[in-house]
């Protein structure tokens, strides 16, 4: 292994004129220097496309790359497509990184011989700038691919996301995001994972997660809403007929999509109910087939437990006020994971 390896940094960048120079700026302070930054601007209608060719005039580490707007895959292919790095990782425009980030991570990656390694992160609101810790590794350990996708799947202080990551380019070879679909994390690290056989874990929050309205996660209901269902869709039967020390993981991540699709519309409005009517029964046909899996795993809690089953029996919403009052307190896991 070269003694300093370069890491490419790709950067997503649309319509962030407000928060690209936070971002890139966090990544020129690293403490660790040998870095290819590719600032991808996806199309972007503000001012965001001007700020990376003032930064890459700025910097010879900085690339501007302007394209047709595609999409947050379609620009985190297009810069790994043009990465020369040894290692890529990826931040998102409007979030930051901890100065150290890539020097603890590449730290990691040399003592132990791994192709991956996974760190924590702060979740910082928009509204009052407060940061909380995230999903964080609880301890410094080499874990094996399936127990990493194991813990991915049950958000066990690690999801998904793609930015808290730092990956060897051999593993992209095969791998590209998947165009035109949100959650485009889902069905691409867990491959990731299990093609690195093993993984580092950085038991530290080094990348700020940054929650504001108007991102891709937080948008209201639409088609995008049932993309993370339709990747779980196909997650659970692979991981079942090939995986099967950690299928109910992979189940679990099913019936938690399923779920997500219910409580949304639920709690949606009644024109959002209307128009996906024809989701809801799918989905919610779809969940009854692992109402015995909900009862007798482990893997829920009681709230998750109690909310499934309600969701699946088409009982949710019309006791949804009693409902509360005996179990009070947000219903755990009916986020999608991490996609910015």
């Amino acid at each position: 292994m070269n003694q300093n390896p370069r890491i490419s940094v790709i950067v997503p960048v649309y319509n962030v004129e407000q928060y690209l120079p936070r971002c890139v700026e966090s990544i020129l302070a690293q403490t660790y220097e040998n870095l290819e930054i590719l600032l991808v601007d996806d199309g972007t209608k503000d001012g965001s496309g001007a700020i990376c060719d003032a930064y890459a005039r700025q910097d010879a580490r900085v690339r501007a790359i302007h394209k047709k707007n595609g999409g947050l895959s379609s620009a985190r292919n297009a810069g790994i497509d043009a990465a020369t790095g040894e290692y890529i990782a990826f931040v998102d425009s409007d979030d930051w990184i901890e100065p150290d980030m890539y020097e603890k991570m590449m730290a990691l990656m040399e003592k132990y011989g791994v192709r991956l390694v996974c760190a924590g992160r702060w979740d910082v609101s928009s509204e009052t700038g407060e940061k909380t810790l995230g999903l964080c590794p609880p301890k410094e350990e080499v874990i094996s691919g399936e127990e990493l996708v194991r813990r991915i799947f049950h958000w066990e202080n690690i999801d998904s996301a793609a930015c808290d990551k730092l990956y060897h380019r051999s593993l992209f070879a095969s791998v590209r995001y998947p165009l035109g679909v949100i959650c485009e994390d889902v069905p691409t690290t867990y491959r990731i994972a299990l093609d690195a056989g093993q993984a580092a874990m950085l038991p530290y929050p080094v990348y700020n997660y940054y929650h504001r309205p108007g991102s891709i996660t937080s948008s209201s209901v639409s088609e995008k809403t049932f993309h993370f269902s339709k990747h779980t869709e196909k997650i659970y039967p692979f991981i079942r007929d090939n995986y099967p020390k950690i299928a109910d993981a992979a189940r679990y991540l099913r019936v938690r999509s399923l779920a997500y699709n219910l409580l949304t519309l639920d709690l949606a409005d009644k024109d959002a109910r209307q128009k996906f009517a024809g989701e809801y029964r799918q989905s919610r046909k779809a969940l009854r087939r692992h109402v015995s899996f909900v009862l007798t795993s482990p893997l829920f809690g009681r709230q998750e437990r109690a909310t499934d089953l309600l969701l699946a029996a088409g009982l949710y919403r019309p006791m949804r006020g009693f409902y509360h009052g005996v179990l009070p307190g947000k219903t755990e896991k009916t986020e999608t994971q991490s996609t910015e």
